[in-house]
């Protein structure tokens, strides 16, 4: 049986910059839709009262967040 698996394994293919910053943005828009699919689901009294309650922890994690992926496109945009 571990013969077999190790026969049939296939070699990783190789991901490039373009493809992980495409499949990066792919992820962030699927997951701010289910978000906001959510929200316009009725939980729009729960939200609220959350962003209200500790809206300065997100606006650290949010600002944080695009300062990865600025530092993630610097990397990978071909030096001058």
């Amino acid at each position: 049986m571990i013969g077999t698996f190790l026969v049939e394994a296939t070699t990783p293919v190789a991901v490039t910059g373009e493809q992980a910053v495409t499949n990066l943005w792919k992820a962030l828009i699927g997951a701010f839709g289910h978000i906001w699919t959510d929200i316009i689901g009725g939980n729009m009294p729960n939200v609220v009262n959350f962003f209200a309650t500790y809206w300065v922890f997100l606006l650290g994690v949010i600002i944080g967040l695009f300062l990865i992926a600025f530092k993630m496109f610097e990397k990978l945009m071909p030096s001058r």
